[in-house]
């Protein structure tokens, strides 16, 4: 099968290649904008497609004759409209779908993306399901959603605060629940899927290790790298000036606290009843003592 994956670099997209790189019989097809930073996964025989998804010719070019097209809308913090860039990314991979008549896509969605506003990137993500079911449906294809829940690759960047302060800061209420899982969990799925021949139509799967309160993680985080750690709700103004100074626009900054608020109105809530998940096997406990306390001794 002839496989063509976008974020081959990131958390989710590195450890889906070497998924399939292991499990061998599939040629890969890696969307990159540096092809040096996949050079490890070229040198085992991938081959990599050099160009940028926010180029349309460059992603139908990348993406003709493949099987299946893996999808993830990547973040762009300095994007002036954050929510307009999501847009133009789905149309991009829609018109690819369409010209090439891709028979199978997989795309890297949220938990809460069954709602059309009020959380922010989410909401984003849910306009680009509608756009690539519209394109998988014109050209009689298949779509699997895979909607995971928050990451706990997230807590990375509240660890300078844990040093200092033995406090991780957001804009929520400390009992507000959150679905989490760990990105590792999510690109094992996206193989198994990826690589699964019997799903047809368009199917949305959700996808998380379990759900905890803001207090709760701050607890097992402690817990994990041996020090107290609060988790302290601040004001969304604040939220979005710190969000800001790590670089991102004022749109991009306001989208995301726009989530944060979502979170404890249940808008980040999983559509579907638990026995319908699939539920991964790190907890946030085996994460936080095989990553974040590794990462804060660092």
């Amino acid at each position: 099968m002839k496989i063509a994956i976008t974020t081959p670099t990131g958390n989710i997209g590195s450890w889906l290649v070497e998924n399939l790189l292991h499990k061998g019989g599939h040629e890969l097809l890696l969307l990159a904008r540096d092809p040096a930073k996949v050079r490890k996964f070229t040198d085992r025989g991938a081959q990599v497609i050099k160009g940028d998804l926010n180029d349309p010719e460059y992603v139908t070019r990348a993406t003709s004759g493949i099987d299946l097209l893996f999808w993830l809308t990547p973040p762009k913090f300095d994007a002036e409209d954050f929510r307009a860039y999501q847009a133009r990314l789905g149309d991009i991979a829609a018109a690819a779908i369409r010209a090439n008549r891709i028979p199978r896509v997989v795309n890297l969605s949220s938990i809460g993306a069954q709602h059309a506003a009020g959380n922010g990137p989410i909401a984003g993500l849910h306009a680009v399901e509608q756009k690539l079911n519209a394109a998988v449906r014109d050209v009689a294809g298949s779509i699997c959603h895979l909607r995971p829940a928050a990451f706990f690759e997230n807590f990375f960047m509240a660890l300078g605060s844990i040093r200092a302060d033995g406090a991780i800061y957001l804009p929520v209420p400390g009992d507000a629940k959150l679905a989490m899982i760990a990105t590792r969990d999510i690109a094992d799925v996206a193989a198994r899927v990826i690589t699964d021949p019997a799903w047809k139509g368009v199917q949305v799967r959700e996808l998380y290790a379990g759900e905890y309160s803001h207090d709760q993680a701050a607890r097992i985080i402690g817990e994990a790298l041996g020090k107290p750690v609060k988790h302290v709700a601040v004001p969304p103004e604040a939220a979005q000036q710190a969000l800001m100074q790590f670089g991102a626009s004022e749109d991009t900054a306001r989208t995301f606290v726009e989530m944060y608020q979502a979170i404890p109105k249940g808008l980040l809530r999983p559509e579907f009843p638990r026995e319908k998940a699939v539920i991964t096997p790190t907890t946030l406990d085996q994460f936080a003592r095989a990553a974040l306390a590794p990462a804060l001794q660092a």
